[in-house]
């Protein structure tokens, strides 16, 4: 632990001193924390990089969304890692650390526990599209939405670099080897999870 702390590159690449079952049970942790963060503050993480200020909805649907996101990752880049790789690889390994990559989400729906992103959000969607009422919003309602957004874009590019290092050390590959099939497997499992989603979506609510 001491030398995960004082390893400046660690921000990026934990996993050199956390995989396996260790990684695993923090991943569960974060998945679970994000789902009661999630419910409390009407936060949706409705796909690997998307989150937004939804509606209430139950726990159960928060915590289904997390873990869809997760397995979409794993679904789509683990055979990708066992095809590629010529060394052995171990799943809880990936999925370990694809969990504790989701650690940067997490952070961010914390966002949604401040009042000014839903408000604008409800005055956007009055201007334009004519629905809800009208809000009154103040200086610091925009200046604080923008801090907010600006936190939740860093953590979106924190969690795919941490995805991607994961990936690239569970499965032993070189870095243009590691960067190609990780960019395909990425945009094939974002769009799975966005499916997925949307098919629950429309089954449980």
């Amino acid at each position: 632990m001491k030398r995960l702390l004082s390893d400046r590159k660690s921000i990026y690449n934990p996993f050199k001193y956390i995989a396996g079952e260790r990684a695993l049970l923090l991943g569960a942790g974060i998945i679970l924390l994000s789902a009661l963060a999630g419910y409390y503050s009407n936060t949706w993480l409705d796909g690997i990089l998307d989150m937004h200020y939804g509606p209430e909805a139950p726990f159960h649907w928060h915590l289904a969304m997390g873990l869809i996101n997760w397995l979409s990752l794993l679904i789509v880049l683990a055979p990708l890692a066992y095809i590629l790789t010529d060394t052995k690889i171990r799943l809880v390994d990936l999925a370990g650390t694809f969990a504790m990559a989701r650690l940067p989400m997490l952070i961010a729906v914390l966002t949604g526990f401040f009042n000014a992103p839903a408000r604008v959000s409800r005055h956007i969607i009055y201007i334009y599209l004519e629905a809800g009422e009208p809000v009154e919003l103040s200086v610091m309602d925009y200046g604080l939405t923008v801090l907010l957004l600006i936190v939740v874009l860093i953590m979106i590019i924190w969690q795919v670099a941490l995805l991607f290092n994961a990936y690239k050390l569970c499965a032993n590959l070189k870095q243009n080897r590691a960067a190609i099939s990780f960019t395909a497997g990425f945009v094939i499992a974002y769009v799975v999870s966005k499916l997925l989603i949307a098919w629950l979506q429309n089954l449980l609510l």
